[in-house]
């Protein structure tokens, strides 16, 4: 891969779109630089050739802030931070815990040879890279809720934490500039299908949550972890994702009410799931599935848990709006 096939998108002033359009990162100026995300080992390469062909010294680039820990978002820093020593890494606390524990490098490694083998069997690689003799994962800046990253120029990044898809996960927020950095808290998005699926793998109460506290914030510009950005109003786009959970939802627990064998339905989600998100392994996609049904068997009224999660937010202004708009089907 290459910078000439997979060219920066811009997306706004001193903001661009880097990676895949699978799996893209952002790349946002103020006097400094931050990537948002730290996408995958298969596109770090990439990413410094993207960023050199917008004729940016690296060295402006301070920061890479993380969504989350998956493989597919952390992949591409350690390969960055050996081309670029000066990088900063950004988390959350849950996320700065995880990536100081032993574990996170024995979960990262086979998920990143998955990841890598992927990119091989569609073309985009001619084989697996070299192993790195370190993983470099240290957080050097942690960031708890409402702390915010001032790059200058008025461009400031706020944090948000926003479980659900994963325990640690956390969205940013640029007030000035309209735009909120939302990860994989509303699942994953397929623009050419105009579909959601719903991945509220840690927590259905935490991932309902999370949408309604980010619906309220004021933005018409989401830079989504896969498939790039979606203009519109924010609350709009959290709207789709709770209806598109509440139906996803509801259609889980029927299957299982019905006898439907739990094994056999995550293999049939599966297939259908890698028909358009073709971003793990079939098998990961299954494992994926199971984390859903146990979710949906865990909450029994939806409905009642959106009720009571609006209230717990106020209830009022883009909110209750967004639920209102969703109990209503």
């Amino acid at each position: 891969m290459d910078a000439q096939s997979h060219p920066p998108i811009r997306l706004g002033q001193d903001l661009y779109q880097l990676g895949t359009t699978k799996f893209p990162v952002y790349l946002s100026l103020g006097e400094v630089g931050l990537l948002i995300e730290g996408g995958t080992s298969a596109t770090a390469g990439l990413i410094a050739q993207q960023v050199a062909s917008l004729g940016l010294a690296p060295e402006r680039i301070r920061y890479i802030a993380l969504t989350h820990t998956h493989a597919d978002h952390i992949g591409a820093v350690p390969r960055l931070r050996k081309l670029w020593p000066h990088l900063e890494l950004v988390a959350g606390p849950k996320a700065a815990a995880h990536l100081a524990s032993p574990q996170a490098l024995e979960q990262f490694l086979p998920a990143d040879r998955m990841i890598q083998k992927i990119f091989v069997n569609n073309g985009q690689l001619d084989g697996p890279l070299p192993e790195l003799e370190r993983h470099d994962f240290r957080v050097d800046r942690v960031l708890a809720q409402g702390e915010s990253l001032d790059l200058g120029r008025g461009v400031v990044w706020t944090a948000h934490q926003t479980p659900g898809h994963s325990s640690c996960h956390v969205a940013y927020h640029a007030a000035g500039q309209g735009i909120a950095a939302l990860g994989d808290m509303t699942g994953y998005f397929d623009p050419g299908l105009d579909l959601i699926w719903p991945n509220y793998f840690a927590s259905l109460r935490d991932y309902l949550a999370s949408i309604l506290r980010l619906a309220q914030l004021p933005a018409r510009l989401a830079l989504l972890s896969h498939n790039g950005a979606v203009h519109g109003e924010l609350s709009e786009f959290m709207h789709k994702a709770l209806a598109a959970t509440r139906v996803y939802h509801h259609q889980l627990r029927q299957r299982l009410a019905s006898g439907e064998d739990q094994a056999a339905l995550c293999q049939k989600e599966a297939q259908w799931v890698y028909g358009f998100a073709p971003i793990a392994s079939p098998k990961a996609i299954d494992f994926l599935c199971g984390c859903l049904c146990r979710q949906s068997l865990k909450s029994d009224d939806l409905d009642a848990t959106l009720a009571l999660l609006a209230a717990d937010e106020g209830g009022t202004g883009r909110v209750g709006e967004v639920q209102a708009a969703v109990a209503r089907g």
